[in-house]
């Protein structure tokens, strides 16, 4: 995978991440061959959609970019994602009106920190944290 260095807005001036806590499943509905290097580690992209709260929050039909910290303490794996097919997450969800766009995440809502110690991916039968 190539690797690009972006900074895409995911984190409060203090250091903490933007953004509510949220589980829920949805759909895999696009995936990015690069990874991408930000907030100081590599991270996997994909968009997903149709999720169905676990939490007590609302559902949301439109795609969702989602940002998964694979390095520097995130899951220490890519996942072997496919396109229309179930995916756990757990994470911060930030609303598309307060994300910053960017090349994979243009004008999306965004669920990122799907790592310890916030959140983990439930996928294909493993558990990613």
């Amino acid at each position: 995978m190539a690797r690009h260095q972006r900074d895409i807005g995911l984190r409060n001036s203090d250091g903490s991440g933007r953004g509510e806590k949220r589980h829920v499943e949805a759909t895999v509905s696009k995936l990015f061959s690069d990874c991408v290097a930000h907030d100081g580690a590599e991270h996997q992209h994909i968009w997903i959609n149709d999720l169905q709260a676990l939490d007590g929050g609302a559902d949301y039909a439109g795609n969702v970019f989602v940002a998964i910290r694979v390095t520097e303490g995130g899951i220490g794996t890519d996942i072997p994602f496919e396109v229309a097919t179930p995916v756990e997450l757990q994470g911060m969800f930030i609303p598309a009106d307060q994300a910053d766009p960017g090349p994979d995440n243009q004008g999306l809502p965004v669920l990122h920190f799907t790592h310890r110690p916030v959140g983990f991916v439930k996928y294909d039968g493993e558990e990613y944290e």
